[in-house]
C-alpha cells in the first residue's frame, strides 16, 4: 500500500460563497513531500508552499502528514485521496476567521 501514495496529486475544491482552492502534492519514497496550494477565502487569496512535509504509513490505506506541529490524515481509497486542511492551524495566516476545516480530494496527476 505505500507505494501506491507516492507520485503528484492534483485536487481542487470550492465551497460557495466562503472559499475555493487548489492544492499539488508530491510523495517521494524518502518519507518527504512537498506541496503548492492556492486558496481564495473570504475575498482574500492564499498561497501555500512548502517541502517540509514528512510522510509516513500508518495503516492500511491511511497516511500521516506532519508539517511543523500541523499533522493530516490522507486516506487512499480507489485511486483518490481524502484529507483535510485548516489553513490557520497549518500556519499558513495569522487570522483566526481562517480556522476552519476543509475537506479536499486528490487524483493521481
Amino acid at each position: 500500500m505505500k507505494k501506491k501514495i507516492l507520485g503528484e496529486w492534483y485536487g481542487t475544491k470550492s465551497i460557495p460563497f466562503l472559499a475555493s482552492g487548489e492544492c499539488t502534492i508530491i510523495f517521494h519514497e524518502d518519507g518527504k513531500a512537498e506541496a503548492d496550494g492556492k486558496v481564495k477565502i473570504l475575498g482574500d487569496t492564499l498561497k501555500v508552499c512548502t517541502d517540509d512535509i514528512c510522510w509516513r504509513h500508518a495503516e492500511e490505506n491511511r497516511f500521516v502528514g506532519t508539517y511543523g506541529d500541523y499533522q493530516l490524515e490522507f486516506i487512499l481509497t480507489n485511486g483518490v485521496i481524502k484529507t483535510t486542511v485548516n489553513p490557520y492551524r497549518m500556519g499558513a495566516v495569522k487570522n483566526t476567521r481562517y480556522d476552519m476545516n476543509i475537506p479536499l480530494e486528490m487524483k493521481r496527476r
